[in-house]
């Protein structure tokens, strides 16, 4: 009786709780990427949801450097951009030619 009494205590404990991700929708625009910036919880992952309105930029691609990330953005199609725990601080994302900043996420 004590056993199952301690293995359901255990099952309870929010270590076992699944963490649900954030999605946050985005579109890359003639302004470049909108929003630019985000602010967001350290250490949880989150999906950008991106959709690219116009040819009339460089931003084809999104970069994130310090996830080593590096994803396609065709035209009027949403992308989803799965990007793990961010470490707290200021995370830079933009296009791959880097001429065109795309803004930063905080995680705070």
């Amino acid at each position: 009786m004590k056993l199952i009494a301690y293995l359901l205590l255990i099952l309870s404990l929010p270590v076992f709780a699944k963490t649900e991700t954030k999605s946050i929708s985005m579109t890359v625009t003639e302004k470049g990427f909108e929003p630019s910036s985000l602010k967001v919880k350290a250490g949880e992952p989150i999906n950008l949801k991106i959709t690219r309105k116009t040819n009339g930029t460089c931003a084809r691609e999104i970069t994130v450097p310090s996830q080593k990330l590096k994803v396609d953005l065709p035209l009027d199609k949403e992308v989803t951009v799965k990007l793990q725990a961010l470490a707290k601080g200021d995370i830079k994302f933009g296009c791959a030619m880097d001429m065109m900043i795309g803004g930063v996420i905080f995680a705070e």
